[in-house]
């Protein structure tokens, strides 16, 4: 068939079109995806405010720490301060009959920021999206053969329904302790195997609480350490001249370590394995292994890695500037309570352990509490009663001062809480220059001026200015006054069942059982010099020096 030249044409025209129209959605395709993903995103954001952004009543917040935390605050992006932890791996170790206790807020707080960690228990188990491994799966049958020890292992896979059922876990807590020190050594193997070649190690606890601001700072920059040392740094223990790193404190390996102690000694897990059934603890197994195979012992770096909580912490000299690592012994509302304190600070500064204080501390501070152990026993003043002096445990007799070194005031000091509370007053420093001056008889008289007795309020502004001696003895004096603040011993006490202690650090404590209706039994006191408490404050000034401890293995 003959096309004329006009088909022709339309026919070419056409398929120009199609080809403009094809080039230009090949153009123009890239920007209505980008356009489409803006409006996506922008919606996204709407309804993220809408269901997520608000902001919540902080509940840390409150008179007394105004200052050091937001009234307010936005808890839906929880990551976004949360420091760079690439190369760091947390090795976390729990046991199966408290795992869904404490795991769970762990998950909740710092552990849903870290992009990697593991998980590692005497059983199995999967918590949510997060799988929790059972470190003992490869020991040796012969190490668990004939080994009571073993006992709540075996009995944990027989459990046919939640391990809480089958298990108290406080009647059975010897049994867990029990299994768990054989945990150690297997944990490095299997950590070194699953997460080979990453610079640092975090060990922890289930109750261990780390502050990873401050310990990746640490690591990274100011403990001027390489990852490529044999390193091992914690709170160093002694088990019966053995130092070791305590296990719920918290503890740090180098990559450089770990791989040398599983790559080349490979007899050294089934070794250990063996001994568990003659040592007590597994932290002290994993002290003696690197010892005996590397020549390498703790470093010491507490109390940056430390085995109290905020409420037991010993607040005061050698507890005050120095940042925290880590705390033990945290229960799940204490986990959430400190990761919300980080959450809601108002400045990103390195966190000092006065920061607990200041925060959490302070404001429940008071001068009183019944049915209250606030831990005070540093020195003790106990009634010389023998009956009483058997009554009262070992440790607080041996921390008595000796009668010929007491004041009157410790001489009667187990009579009654008041008296009790006297010992710490009695190293209150007068804030009224004039008034100790007179107590003391050093002011110099000036027949001209005013009887200083009946010297009104401008009389006393007066005599500030009354010549050099003077002016020289107020000066001494103030300075006097500021050392006795920053030096004294006495901060806070305790007294029950005519025994008095008193403590060189300030703590909160715990609650007391108050005594069963009918029984004569003497309820507990704690109190606290808060007078003393906040001169030694004052006197000590800022930490204008964040002071990182330098860890050292002598």
């Amino acid at each position: 068939m003959i096309i004329s030249a006009y088909s022709r044409r339309l026919r070419l025209f056409g398929g120009f079109t199609v080809i403009a129209l094809l080039t230009t959605y090949i153009h123009l395709r890239p920007q209505w995806k980008e356009r489409s993903y803006e409006y996506a995103h922008t919606f996204n954001e709407i309804a993220s405010t809408l269901l997520n952004g608000q902001d919540y009543n902080n509940t840390l917040y409150q008179p007394g720490n105004e200052g050091m935390v937001s009234q307010y605050h936005n808890f839906s992006s929880p990551c976004d301060s949360f420091p760079d932890s690439n190369g760091i791996v947390l090795v976390m170790k729990t046991g199966a009959t408290e795992a869904f206790d404490r795991i769970p807020t762990q998950l909740l707080t710092t552990l849903q920021c870290l992009p990697d960690f593991l998980l590692f228990s005497d059983m199995e188990q999967q918590i949510g999206k997060h799988h929790i491994y059972d470190v003992l799966a490869d020991v040796e049958e012969s190490a668990k053969a004939h080994n009571e020890d073993f006992d709540l292992y075996r009995d944990q896979k027989e459990c046919p329904v939640s391990q809480k059922s089958c298990v108290d876990a406080k009647t059975d807590s010897h049994k867990a302790w029990n299994l768990d020190k054989y945990k150690f050594i297997p944990m490095m193997e299997k950590t070194w195997r699953m997460r080979p070649g990453r610079d640092w190690y975090v060990f922890a606890e289930a109750d261990t609480y780390i502050f990873w601001p401050n310990m990746v700072h640490w690591l990274r920059t100011q403990s001027q350490f390489s990852p490529k040392e044999k390193l091992y740094l914690g709170s160093r223990s002694f088990i019966g001249g053995t130092p070791f790193a305590h296990g719920g404190s918290g503890y740090v390996m180098s990559g450089a370590l770990l791989r040398h102690l599983i790559e080349y000694h490979p007899g050294m897990v089934k070794q250990y394995n063996a001994r568990g059934a003659h040592e007590c603890c597994g932290d002290l197994m994993l002290a003696q292994a690197l010892e005996e195979y590397e020549h390498v012992k703790i470093r010491q770096a507490w109390p940056m890695f430390n085995g109290e909580k905020p409420s037991t912490l010993p607040f005061g000299p050698g507890h005050w500037c120095e940042p925290i690592l880590t705390m033990h012994h945290m229960n799940a509302e204490e986990i959430s309570s400190v990761w919300q304190f980080e959450q809601t600070r108002k400045t990103e500064r390195t966190l000092l352990i006065k920061d607990l204080f200041d925060a959490l501390i302070s404001p429940k501070m008071q001068d009183t509490r019944q049915d209250w152990d606030n831990l005070s026993d540093d020195v003790c003043y106990i009634n010389p009663d023998p009956a009483v002096q058997g009554r009262a445990e070992g440790h607080l007799r041996d921390r008595q001062k000796k009668p010929e070194d007491m004041s009157a005031v410790e001489k009667e000091a187990w009579k009654s809480p008041e008296h009790c509370a006297k010992v710490c007053q009695e190293e209150d420093v007068p804030e009224d220059w004039e008034l100790d001056a007179k107590a003391q008889k050093v002011i110099p008289r000036d027949p001209s001026h005013k009887d200083h007795d009946s010297a009104n309020a401008s009389d006393t502004e007066k005599a500030e200015d009354t010549g050099p001696s003077d002016a020289a003895a107020r000066e001494a004096w103030h300075k006097t006054m500021s050392e006795k603040k920053k030096n004294r011993t006495c901060f806070q006490y305790r007294w029950h069942d005519e025994q008095c202690c008193t403590a060189r650090s300030f703590k909160l404590g715990s609650p007391k059982a108050a005594p069963e209706e009918g029984k004569h039994k003497q309820r507990w006191t704690s109190g606290w010099d808060l007078k003393g408490i906040n001169d030694w404050i004052d006197a000590t000034g800022e930490c204008t020096k964040v002071k990182w401890v330098e860890p050292k293995d002598d």
